[in-house]
């Protein structure tokens, strides 16, 4: 997507990508004898990305997504509840490693036994004998259901396979539903990624982090 813009980009100016685990970081350095005229360079090329790509945008300089979502829902006056299994509480860490992220978080439960899922969030036992725990009924069930134990305007869930284990032909070690949830609509994803535990744990609160953002910028 980005080919065309790089290959215009001004000759004292270069871009970096540097990737990291659920991102990528686009750095513009500028070379030159004027810092005015080279900062005003960066700053006409920065404003030509959001028409290219702006729905993969979340911030910008030390954003980070954590941050960008907590402004949204203190922005929008809206706080938000998590039920997780595979991420094992890592999502509610990552919310609440932020300044000020008790105006918005209600709190988090982790019913990482499906009994749990059952008796403490009210998930119906035939979505697990149908579909199993990893499914989308299972994280519609349990963003909607942690939304209305924690009195939240938003509650947001995740199932998956961390690994290295417990995988199966039809769901490989890697996959996870996530959910969200708002009293309005209730909606799932299925995303797919590799075999590392610690990574898929990240990757899999990422999804659901940036699947929020998305949700709340469509807010008027």
């Amino acid at each position: 997507i980005l080919t065309h813009w790089e290959a215009s980009l001004p000759e004292q100016i270069k871009l970096a990508y540097l990737p990291g685990i659920g991102q990528v970081r686009l750095r513009l350095t500028a070379t030159g004898n004027s810092k005015e005229v080279l900062a005003k360079l960066v700053d006409e090329e920065i404003a030509k990305l959001p028409e290219l790509i702006g729905k993969f945008i979340y911030g910008y300089d030390d954003d980070t997504i954590e941050v960008v979502v907590g402004r949204l829902l203190k922005q929008h006056n809206l706080t938000i509840a998590t039920a997780e299994s595979c991420t094992g509480g890592y999502l509610a860490h990552s919310i609440t490693s932020i300044p000020g992220s008790s105006e918005y978080f209600q709190g988090g439960i982790i019913p990482y036994h499906n009994e749990l899922k059952q008796t403490v969030l009210g998930v119906d036992q035939s979505s697990f004998v149908e579909e199993g725990a990893v499914s989308e009924p299972v994280v519609r069930q349990m963003a909607e259901k942690v939304r209305e134990l924690f009195n939240a305007d938003i509650g947001v869930s995740t199932s998956g396979i961390a690994g290295p284990t417990g995988g199966s032909d039809l769901k490989p070690v890697g996959t996870v539903w996530i959910g969200y949830a708002d009293g309005k609509r209730t909606l799932a994803k299925k995303l797919n990624f590799g075999n590392e535990r610690v990574i898929n744990i990240k990757r899999f609160t990422l999804s659901v982090l940036y699947s929020l953002h998305q949700r709340l910028i469509e807010i008027d």
